[in-house]
């Protein structure tokens, strides 16, 4: 069951009315509501996929109580101690028993992803390496199913256990609860990633219902599906035909085709975080904010704080700080200072974690060398951003640029899309290989500016209607990203004021995903980008 169907809609309002029925007579019901019906949806897109997911839920909540428990017997324990140095021999030993539980915790996810996504990769790979050496040995092929929303709900899982050890809150002792939130149907198979604690606290004691949680989810819905449908689906039959068969084209048509495919990611991603969160503010629940409007960004830090935003911080939480403080990093600049070389040390402490960080986000992506090559390739800008910082701050000074104009935050955003759509290409391309000749292709075949006339471009997968109506759907990306730069527009129209211009903006977009949606022949129903991470 896509996102993107009625299905879906008509699913979650089976979902929602006994929801709020349920929470009108006692709120703590919903949490089973919600439970039954997130395993109930996972089953229906495969019951197979059920026992990983179950094997993930059991083993951190589990892991997250023995912890707990190994932090309260280390409390009474301290209580009895007088002396400094049986404290600390206290201490250290409740720190080994937490780190040995939640290594073992963490054992069994993190297996359950690498065997599933990654094994075939590694088997494929091992098997290159044997044909280089010349053994005339080859591991055999082994088919494994890969769990629908994998890398998200054990992302997921895995914070919650590092919260737990980390002590930022206490473990979670009602197995519901931590249930509905792993599982919870709306998030489970592309994110956002979620974090318990924000979760939890929405859900614990009963949400009432309340109109406006109605009235804003619908119109965020609708304009999710307004991005998917009449945007990136319509983009897809241009884009495709063109990486599909890059080959047959000139320089300047797959530079136009890496440029839509940028806008396509984005309408699909967004569209579908924007059905879902739309969906789980009808329950009354807000889940992470996952996109900030990218393309408004002036550098590629900037970017990444506003694309994906949820996985981001993923990272920053759980990979770049842990990296950024751990004792390899401190010795490094213990070393450097000590050999009068405090800055390179500071800057290996800043560009290292940057480096692990978009290395583990390239294999999270897929188990390609396209991923690995993409992660790289945004590691070497977000490296080279902060090595050059001080020289790009001398050189804007130097030519009085006025930084804060119109004109130069134009140029950054420009210069940023254009980094993005390099990017896009290794993201895009269907291995590493074909990404390389794609790059080959532009520069050996020439721009081909007669391919781009009017007649021409109708031929490459869009016609007339199709190719002014994507101009025209992407405008209204456009202005509707501004609008939402400036104001909450949701919350503007929800307001009594705007009750006529609400509804008016509701239908038109109603009919417009009903009337523009892409449907029909070739049309698949399961085809979000991101649902196949």
């Amino acid at each position: 069951m896509s996102y993107q169907t009625a299905g879906f809609i008509l699913f979650s309002l089976a979902v929602l009315i006994p929801y709020y029925i349920c929470g009108a007579k006692n709120g703590r019901l919903q949490k089973y509501i919600l439970l039954i019906g997130s395993i109930v949806f996972y089953c229906i897109a495969g019951i197979k996929y059920l026992p990983f997911l179950i094997a993930t839920l059991v083993a951190t909540f589990v892991g997250a109580l023995l912890i707990d428990r190994v932090y309260k017997e280390t409390d009474e324990k301290l209580k009895g101690c007088s002396e400094l140095a049986e404290k600390k021999a206290v201490r250290a030993e409740s720190k080994k028993k937490g780190k040995l539980i939640l290594n073992l915790s963490m054992l069994i996810p993190i297996a359950l992803l690498v065997i599933c996504k990654y094994t075939g990769f590694m088997i494929k790979n091992v098997n290159g390496v044997l044909s280089v050496l010349g053994t005339g040995k080859h591991l055999d092929a082994v088919r494994i199913i890969l769990p629908i929303g994998i890398s998200f709900y054990t992302f997921m899982a895995l914070s919650y256990i590092l919260d737990i050890y980390w002590k930022r809150y206490p473990a979670e002792k009602n197995f519901i609860n931590y249930a509905a939130y792993l599982t919870y149907f709306p998030h489970v198979v592309q994110g956002p990633i979620d974090r318990f604690d924000k979760f939890n606290n929405q859900i614990k004691d009963g949400i009432k219902f309340d109109p406006d949680f109605i009235r804003s989810g619908i119109m965020l819905v609708v304009w999710g599906f307004f991005k998917k449908l009449v945007i990136a689906d319509r983009l897809a039959l241009f884009v495709d035909k063109i990486f599909d068969n890059y080959s047959d084209y000139h320089g300047l048509i797959i530079v136009l085709a890496t440029m839509a495919y940028s806008i396509q990611i984005y309408a699909d991603f967004s569209g579908c975080i924007d059905i879902v969160s739309g969906v789980s503010e009808c329950f009354g629940i807000k889940l992470a904010e996952n996109f900030n409007h990218p393309y408004f960004s002036r550098n590629m830090m900037e970017f990444w704080r506003r694309w994906h935003i949820s996985l981001q911080e993923w990272f920053k939480d759980y990979i770049y700080f842990p990296v950024s403080m751990s004792s390899f990093v401190k010795n490094v600049k213990k070393n450097a200072k000590k050999r009068d070389k405090k800055k390179q040390g500071e800057l290996f402490a800043t560009c290292f974690p940057i480096f692990v960080v978009w290395v583990v986000t390239g294999i999270w992506h897929g188990s390609s060398w396209k991923f690995v090559a993409w992660g790289m390739f945004h590691a070497f800008l977000l490296i080279s951003s902060r090595i050059f910082e001080e020289t790009n701050a001398k050189i804007t000074e130097k030519l009085k640029i006025k930084t804060e104009s119109w004109g130069f935050a134009f140029f950054q955003m420009a210069r940023t899309f254009m980094f993005c759509c390099i990017g896009r290409i290794f993201f895009r391309a269907p291995r590493l290989s074909a990404s390389l000749g794609i790059f080959k292709h532009i520069v050996d075949k020439g721009l081909g500016l007669k391919y781009l006339g009017m007649e021409k471009l109708m031929t490459y997968g869009l016609d007339v209607h199709n190719f002014y109506l994507a101009i025209i759907a992407i405008i209204v990306l456009l202005v509707g990203d501004i609008l939402q730069e400036k104001m909450n527009v949701r919350e503007k129209l929800i307001q009594e004021n705007g009750f006529l211009l609400r509804w008016a903006l509701l239908l038109i977009g109603v009919f417009a995903v009903i009337i523009f949606g892409v449907y029909g022949p070739g049309y698949d129903a399961g085809s979000f980008i991101y649902q196949e991470f």
